[in-house]
Formats: structure tokens, sequence, C-alpha cells
């Protein structure tokens, strides 16, 4: 029995190396989300303005509508996405983008959306985390508890 109790007893250190790793994971969309804006703010700063004009408006079910832009950077023509997250101009509309001179697919729109969809595997590894240090901080406070309440019964 003694052995059990001890086995059990090792789990403690792995519930609460759990929790840091789950806290990390929650960390990782917040510092990802910090250095998206920080990008934007650079494109601002040091990108060629460029023209982009929104040529389609894709409604999707729930309430994940997709602009589809058209400009021109690098001598090319560019076709690309962004998300409608705060902002949403039907056909037509131009949009005032900044382009990076290393990377014309990569751009800031004047409504602050990077381009492409950044940020979603950052975001699910993040939701993981959450659940992750939830169960392992419970895990460890039930076993507190049982450390506690099986000294009391021990005396």
């Amino acid at each position: 029995m003694d052995f059990v109790r001890s086995w059990w007893e090792l789990r403690l250190p792995f519930y609460g190396l759990g929790a840091v790793a789950g806290l990390l994971m929650v960390w990782l969309p917040y510092q990802t989300h910090l250095d998206n804006v920080a990008w934007g703010e650079r494109l601002r700063q040091e990108g060629a303005p460029a023209q982009a004009v929104v040529y389609d408006l894709e409604h999707q079910p729930r309430n994940s509508n997709t602009m589809h832009l058209r400009y021109d950077a690098g001598g090319a023509r560019h076709w690309t996405e962004v998300p409608c997250e705060q902002v949403c101009h039907p056909a037509g509309t131009p949009v005032a983008i900044w382009v990076s001179p290393a990377d014309p697919s990569d751009f800031v729109t004047d409504f602050g959306v990077l381009s492409g969809h950044r940020g979603r595997v950052q975001g699910g590894i993040g939701v993981v985390g959450f659940v992750l240090f939830v169960s392992m901080a419970l895990l460890t406070l039930d076993r507190l508890s049982r450390r506690r309440r099986d000294r009391r019964i021990r005396r």
C-alpha cells in the first residue's frame, strides 16, 4: 500500500508542470497578437503605400466573412483575402494598404488587418493550453486536499 501511495505522490510535480505548460500555451496567442500589432505598425512606417480594391465579398456561415483584394505591388498584380474582423467593405471599394518591400504578398490595411489569416494555429494552441492548465490545476488542488485529509485521518 505504501508503494501505491508513494507512486501517487510522485504524480503531483507532473500536475504542476502540466499547469505551467498550459499557462505557457495560453501565453502564446497573446504574444502572437502583440507581434502582429508590432509588425503592422512597422509596415505602416516602412512599407510602400498601395491601393487595393475589394473585388469580392464572400459570406460564410457563422459570420466569418472574407474580403478578396486585388492590388499591384512589386511589378505584379496580387490577389489575396483578408478576414472581415472589424470592417467588411462591399465589392468595388478601394482600400489603402502598406506593402512590405521584401515580400509584396505581405501587407497591412488602413483598418489594421494583416494579410492572410494569422494566429489561427496559435489560438487553437491557446485553447488547448487553457484546458490543460485548468485540468492540471484542479488535479493538483484535489491531490493537495487529499494529502491534508490523509494527514488528519492518520493523527
